[in-house]
């Protein structure tokens, strides 16, 4: 291997979308470390191209020895707990992972030199925003634990790449769905929407709808799901445009979503056609800080990474849950 193979390290790659951007990273040519404490993750899902370390972020010695030994061009963060409910009944496991261990790991980055940091966020970052679609100036006004951690991360990301002269970005993923050939979602609990779906499909197991009154055409929530493989696809282009000599100094934020809202009665439509079968639908009142619609504005992934979703369509996503 030539010594300008581009080398990755990836925490959670053992994850959902971590897996799936070892992939992407694997088939552009470029030499991918793991780094996976396989608390969530599986170890089957991680790519054999892939060198495999166990271990957890935040363990600044052995990262910066990693870093070191494996001559890391740029870092990709996938790594993180990410269960709404969960964060909320148990903050302090999320700020000691998603924020103190986030920065132990970019502490180590710095003392070592890796000067490209791609941090997976969220549009969690948002909470409840009124707008009609998203762009990267809504003011990030969490509602959850999880969203907050998001957030602190985000400015701790900013302030040290200003201060090291660091290429850093964070990208803000709405809702990742689907499955590609070799990753699936294999969440415990299953907290996302269309796998449930089509679950309740299959079983005949009651799916609960929070809410049905809604100001949106039909009364139910709109959200924005983006295939995992494009999702993928934009760690890639981020990669890139972080490798670019071109690229200056800083930290951007960037929305990956598909751009379009899908409600939910329009996915119980599409999965109830996709799979014949029918959802057995229990209507329950709206969840607090739930809001009506969450429609990511992409045009920034569109000029600065060049990256549009393929594979977004909700007909597409639910078959490739399905096959």
């Amino acid at each position: 291997m030539s010594d300008t193979t581009t080398s990755v390290l990836l925490t959670g790659g053992a994850g959902y979308v971590g897996a799936a951007t070892a992939d992407a990273l694997i088939a552009a040519g470029m030499r991918v470390v793991i780094l996976d404490d396989l608390s969530s993750g599986h170890a089957d899902t991680i790519p054999n191209e892939a060198s495999f370390k166990t271990g957890g972020y935040g363990e600044s010695d052995k990262v910066e020895e990693l870093l070191r030994d494996a001559r890391i061009d740029a870092i990709v963060h996938c790594g993180a707990k990410s269960i709404v409910a969960e964060s909320s009944e148990h903050p302090e496991r999320y700020f000691a992972t998603n924020v103190q261990a986030s920065l132990n790991l970019l502490g180590a980055a710095c003392n070592v030199g890796v000067k490209r940091f791609l941090f997976a966020s969220s549009a969690a970052v948002y909470g409840a925003p009124t707008s009609s679609t998203i762009n990267e100036s809504t003011p990030l006004n969490p509602v959850n634990p999880y969203g907050a951690t998001k957030v602190a991360f985000e400015l701790a990301l900013r302030a040290y790449a200003e201060a090291h002269e660091m290429r850093a970005i964070s990208l803000r993923y709405f809702n990742v769905a689907g499955s590609t050939e070799r990753v699936r979602e294999r969440h415990d609990p299953e907290t996302h929407l269309l796998p449930r779906l089509v679950r309740a499909a299959e079983s005949g197991e009651p799916l609960d709808l929070y809410g049905n009154d809604y100001a949106t055409p039909d009364g139910s929530a709109l959200r924005d799901y983006v295939h995992v493989a494009d999702v993928a696809a934009a760690n890639l282009a981020a990669v890139n445009y972080l490798l670019d000599e071109r690229t200056p100094p800083g930290h951007s934020a960037v929305n990956i979503g598909s751009g379009v809202g899908t409600s939910v009665k329009q996915a119980i439509s599409a999965v109830e056609r996709a799979t014949k079968r029918t959802v057995n639908v229990n209507v329950l009142p709206r969840r607090a800080g739930d809001p009506p619609r969450l429609i990511a504005d992409i045009t920034r992934a569109v000029s600065l990474l060049g990256w549009r979703p393929r594979q977004s369509e909700t007909t597409r996503i639910i078959r490739s849950l399905i096959d």
